[in-house]
């Protein structure tokens, strides 16, 4: 060979030429003639002594060779013939860092820096080790790391590889911008590496993510632009655009999107992470069955994929599956490790198919695994709450506070739940602990002032109710709640101006109102009550408490007339309103009431009229001295135990009281304790007779309407409730009653014509708005069916009042109409 006959003529005419041995070493190691290739190196460094590139040459050729230990060894004996050459630790490191030994490589790389501290090498070298992860502390590593390769970046900056680890750096660390820079430059030194480009993409899409640093926009258009000139000098790369999809995505550029992914998955069909964003793309335009297919392709190819596998079940219940969806998610539930949103997503399709029983049993399984998570703690207590199981709901409370002792809701909601559990004492006892911890919580402070009014600790609720007016000075509640203390403790002036206060910010304000009334009828200012009721029943004019109350004040101020029609209206409102029933006794005539009681009138009148004084202990003491039938004497005691509230203390011996010598206020008054004993057989008996000696007494009518209704007589409760209204048609009890009896005996149309008609004169009745919208709806006989009124009927009673029976109707309504995703929100 010419040239190496050359390079030895070269050498042999110069033997002190360092090139010429470099060059003749280099050529043969290229025709991979190790053992010549040696030879000549050492020959060289026998010649020339002082080279250090023979002697990193050499000590290069024994590691292509394998012998990385004699290569050690070597380069061991040049540094100790040339201690001051950080080339040689340089190689000598580069060598240990290849066979394992970190430290030691370390150290070589250092005591190279210390001999030239601008070794572009030494920095990259001991950058390159410190970013492995050599011990536990090795985050404090990366950070010397970064500095080290920085510091060689301004030496030499047109390293690709160098601004690649210094981006690799800054990624673990969390710092995305930095790292989408550095790569940048490695980008700009390599700009056709297709490694480099797909990195700096990934870059800019976590940056995306965050978009902390800069606009989002010139992100977006930065990764635009680098997915752009990837697809241009690789048109093929199933990688590029698939990514170029999922930016055309997040730009809702749907149909660019869909084309470049499917583009993809052509030239790449098991590629899982395209299928996925192919998804991401119907899902985001709510086409869920081609999500599902894509879901369902991807997962062949990536099975374990968490998000995919949830993505599922979503899709499901937004197709309306949502039997499948519960299935797939019982799948997936148990797979380890257990997963929060699941277990949310499985409770809630539990609950929206009333499957309340899994639905509490994956809440509690979820509580095991979960013990602070607050949203199933919620939905527990939630759902516990919401039918009665109050100790449940104190129980999951209980065992979170164990492990969260500083949470004050929770202790405030455990003294809600001992309220409920009427144990009022420990109720206090939670709601005191819950204000230690947060001494502004408002809430657990109306709990505590509540009990403390409950349990009659009013000095005590005085003080709470003080302090909370120091930061709530207009507090509505808590005004009221201290004028009925004052008014209990005969402060009467101070309790009134602190109503009228309240009556000043808030007008008409209801519970003010009724406040100021009860303080008037205390303090019998009869003019200044009846104003306040007559204020109170322009808001409330169908109220029978209240009607029976106003008929009470003019009965006092003789305003007789007024009284008989505003206790009549409150009969018409509540027929089993005991004190209305006892006042519309005292208002008729005094012949009307002897045929009633007869010869001991003269005794019961004077009882009657002082259980609306509530002197308790004078009633009771006339009951027992005043000489009266034995049986007139029991009814005088009874009706006490009334007013006492003491139902059970009633007693009626003996029971059945035919006799028709008895006067028509005994058989009256033992027909009305018998109905409220539940004795209703024996309470018709008793009426019937009254019925029968005064006929007239229409209020009996109504009273044996009632009675049969509820023995299920309709035909007679039917009769009794037309004979009442023959003399009182405006009786809205009655009618409304009466309404129900023929609904129930299938009288549709003679319903809707009743309810017709208290609609006309009460529209915002909402009970009547929401039956007559039932009939509308499901009438047997369907030409009287208009469901289009009757979702209008529903939807006004919802308005007023959106209670469980109305919200049902509602949803039926809904659902005649067609529209069944709007009746199943409303179930």
């Amino acid at each position: 060979d010419p040239n190496e006959k050359r390079l030895k003529n070269a050498i042999q005419l110069n033997q002190k030429n360092e090139l010429g041995y470099i060059r003749l070493a280099q050529y043969l190691e290229g025709k991979h003639r190790y053992p010549e290739t040696l030879s000549i190196l050492r020959l060289g460094q026998r010649q020339i002594p002082e080279s250090i590139t023979l002697i990193r040459l050499e000590g290069s050729l024994l590691q292509v060779l394998g012998k990385q230990k004699e290569s050690v060894k070597f380069f061991t004996k040049q540094i100790l013939k040339h201690p001051e050459n950080e080339l040689l630790y340089i190689d000598r490191a580069k060598i240990r860092w290849n066979m394992g030994k970190k430290y030691l490589a370390l150290a070589d790389a250092r005591k190279a820096l210390k001999i030239n501290e601008n070794s572009f090498d030494a920095l990259f070298l001991i950058g390159v080790i410190l970013s492995q992860k050599l011990d536990g502390n090795y985050e404090n590593k990366f950070d010397d790391a970064l500095k080290m390769l920085i510091a060689a970046s301004e030496i030499n900056d047109d390293d690709p590889d160098l601004w690649l680890r210094i981006s690799l750096l800054w990624e673990s660390k969390k710092n995305f911008h930095m790292a989408k820079l550095a790569m940048i430059k490695a980008v700009k030194l390599s700009p056709e590496s297709e490694p480099f480009l797909q990195r700096l993409t990934l870059l800019f899409e976590k940056e995306l993510a965050i978009s902390l640093n800069e606009n989002p926009s010139k992100i977006s258009g930065s990764l635009k632009e680098t997915l752009l000139h990837m697809l241009k000098l690789f048109p093929q790369n199933y990688w590029a655009h698939a990514h170029y999809g999922n930016w055309a995505w997040s730009q809702e550029k749907y149909s660019l999107a869909e084309k470049h992914l499917k583009k993809a998955l052509k030239l790449n069909p098991v590629y899982a992470w395209a299928h996925f964003r192919l998804a991401d793309v119907y899902i985001s335009q709510n086409s869920w069955r081609y999500a599902l297919l894509s879901l369902r392709e991807g997962l062949k190819y990536a099975p374990k994929n968490d998000w995919a596998l949830q993505k599922i079940g979503f899709s499901l219940e937004m197709l309306g599956e949502n039997e499948k969806a519960i299935k797939h998610y019982e799948s997936l539930i148990y797979v380890p490790p257990m997963k929060i949103n699941l277990i949310n997503r499985l409770s809630s399709l539990y609950w929206s198919e009333f499957l309340f029983k899994k639905g509490e049993e994956i809440l509690l399984i979820g509580l095991k695994h979960f013990p602070l998570e607050n949203s199933l703690i919620e939905k527990l207590v939630y759902y516990y709450e919401s039918i009665g199981l109050y100790e449940k709901a104190r129980n999951i409370l209980t065992s979170f506070i164990k492990l969260e002792p500083r949470n004050s809701a929770a202790f405030a909601k455990i003294g809600f739940f001992e309220k409920k559990l009427n144990r009022p004492k420990s109720a206090l006892d939670f709601f005191e602990k819950s204000l230690k911890i947060s001494p502004d919580f408002e809430w657990a402070l109306i709990q505590k002032i509540g009990i403390l009014l409950k349990i009659k600790k009013f000095k005590l609720a005085e003080n709470e109710l003080n302090f909370f007016l120091k930061n709530h000075p207009n507090s509505e509640w808590a005004l009221i709640e201290l004028s009925k203390i004052k008014i209990k403790n005969e402060q009467f002036s101070i309790a009134e101006k602190i109503l009228k206060k309240n009556l000043i910010r808030i007008k008409n304000s209801p519970l003010s109102l009724i406040t100021l009334f009860e303080l008037y009828n205390i303090q019998k200012r009869w003019e200044d009550a009846e104003k306040v009721l007559t204020q109170i029943l322009k808001h409330d004019p169908n109220n029978s408490t209240f009607l029976k109350n106003l008929a009470y004040i003019q009965w006092k101020q003789n305003k007789i007339e007024s009284a008989k029609l505003n206790v009549k209206k409150a009969l018409y409102e509540n027929l089993e309103n005991i004190l209305a029933w006892n006042l519309h006794f005292i208002l008729l005539q005094k012949n009307e009431q002897k045929l009633w009681i007869g010869k001991d009138l003269k005794f019961v009148l004077p009882v009657l009229k002082n259980f609306f004084n509530q002197n308790y202990s004078k009633i009771w003491e006339e009951i027992k001295s005043v000489r009266i039938d034995p049986f007139t004497r029991q009814i005088m005691k009874n009706l006490y135990y009334l007013n006492q509230g003491h139902p059970e203390k009633i007693i009626l011996e003996p029971e059945d009281m035919t006799s028709e010598h008895l006067t028509p206020w005994i058989h009256e008054r033992w027909g009305v304790f018998h109905q409220i004993l539940g004795n209703r057989e024996l309470a018709a008996k008793h009426l019937e007779i009254v019925s029968k000696n005064l006929p007239y007494a229409s209020w009996i009518d109504a009273r044996l309407g009632l009675i049969y209704e509820n023995l299920e007589k309709f035909d007679m409760s039917i009769d009794h409730y037309k004979k009442f209204l023959k003399r009182n048609p405006d009786a809205y009890e009655i009618n409304f009653r009466l309404a129900n009896v023929q609904m129930l005996l299938g009288n549709e149309s003679s319903t809707i014509e009743i309810y017709e008609k208290i609609i006309s004169e009460r529209p915002n009745n909402s009970l009547v708005l929401n039956n007559l919208a039932w009939i509308f709806l499901t009438a047997k006989d369907k030409k009287l069916r208009n469901i289009k009124r009757g979702l209008e009927l529903a939807l006004r009673s919802v308005e007023i009042s959106p209670n469980i029976d109305n919200l049902d109707t509602l949803a039926e309504g809904y659902f005649q109409s067609g529209d069944i995703k709007k009746a199943l929100k409303i179930i």
